[in-house]
């Protein structure tokens, strides 16, 4: 499951943390999910900017949106403390199901309609809250920043650079703010180096993969099986009560 979602993450540049959360909640508890994956989820996008070419990142957008991300996963991991499962797998499903669904609507603006995105830099750090409100709760804060990024930056090697250096970010405050918060109790400390192994490897697989696709379809095919994973979430989640 972590291998195939970080290949998903290697193609496109986000959306492995979508399929990851989903496919683990069907085996195991939703909050034990979130909280054990959050240790390896930065080696992956880390092990990217090792031997990536190197952009130089604009500053000011990094630090819009790393500001609003602190802000945003501070709020998330206090409500990450009291809500009760169900509601986490309803609330993660809304989520992802409003992710695929702008996504899908950005793509076919940009691409299908040829219209100007309304997106800047200056909404770096609104979008940050977003981010981390919802990575401290669900540890997926990169589809927001994604999608912002993807309509600023228009060269793709670039805007994986600079979100992998965002992801690295994101978890190390994510990170610091669950031990703050002392949030580790349902933490699988056994699992840790088996998914970081196959986090790794899949987002390489993936990266690998990339090569040999069409951009244009791989664009439009995320959003729709993002909408199809808040859908499992949900129909779980309701299926609690």
């Amino acid at each position: 499951m972590i291998f195939a979602s970080w290949i998903v993450q290697g193609i496109s540049g986000f959306g492995g943390g979508v399929f990851m959360v989903t496919l683990l909640s069907l085996v195991m508890n939703i909050k034990s999910a979130v909280l054990t994956f959050s240790f390896i989820q930065a080696l992956g996008p880390f092990s990217i900017l090792l031997v990536s070419k190197s952009y130089k990142p604009n500053i000011k957008m990094i630090f819009y949106l790393i500001s609003g991300s602190f802000v945003g996963i501070f709020l998330g991991a206090h409500i990450l403390k009291i809500i009760s499962v169900p509601y986490m797998e309803i609330f993660s499903g809304l989520f992802f199901m409003s992710i695929g669904m702008f996504d899908g609507l950005a793509i076919f603006k940009n691409e299908l309609l040829n219209l100007t995105s309304k997106i800047e830099t200056k909404h770096g750090f609104l979008v940050g809250v977003v981010s981390g409100v919802f990575s401290g709760i669900v540890g997926i804060g990169g589809p927001p920043a994604a999608i912002y990024l993807r309509n600023i930056v228009k060269e793709f090697d670039e805007y994986r650079y600079l979100i992998s250096i965002y992801f690295v970010l994101l978890v190390g405050i994510r990170l610091f703010i669950y031990y703050m918060l002392h949030a580790f109790s349902n933490v699988r400390y056994d699992y840790i180096l088996y998914w970081g192994i196959a986090s790794v490897a899949g987002l390489w697989t993936g990266r690998f993969i990339s090569r040999f696709i069409n951009k244009r379809y791989l664009n439009l095919s995320v959003p729709f099986l993002t909408i199809i994973c808040g859908i499992i979430l949900i129909t779980k989640g309701v299926k609690s009560f």
